[in-house]
């Protein structure tokens, strides 16, 4: 039999579940590397937003939701999507593949993701 109690704590726990859902999967963690996914075998993407892009100093960061920032090597002839590489502007939301060589992430692509996006 349902009462005002049970009623009660169902719509709070679906309220719960519905923001958990909302909040988290915006970035996975694998193999230790925080605010990174892995895609494949020696690839690496970071979702957040840019803290600091320099195309002159081959420069930028991105800052995960979860995590610490990734510094990561760029050039002006990395590929673009979702817009242009004049777009590539601090607290703009990206998703960025990457590759790790030695010390240096080096940026294989950048996506531009939509302003108000989880990242």
């Amino acid at each position: 039999m349902f009462t005002a109690h049970n009623r009660w704590s169902n719509v709070m726990l679906l309220t719960f579940l519905s923001l958990f859902f909302l909040v988290s999967g915006c970035v996975s963690t694998e193999n230790g590397a925080k605010g990174s996914e892995k895609i494949q075998n020696n690839t690496l993407t970071v979702k957040g937003r840019v803290q600091k892009v320099s195309f002159a100093d081959g420069i930028l960061v991105v800052a995960p939701p979860k995590g610490d920032n990734v510094t990561l090597k760029v050039t002006e002839k990395t590929p673009v999507t979702g817009g242009s590489i004049k777009e590539v502007e601090k607290l703009r939301p990206v998703r960025v593949t990457y590759t790790v060589e030695g010390k240096q992430n080096i940026a294989v692509s950048i996506e531009l993701l939509p302003q108000g996006s989880c990242g």
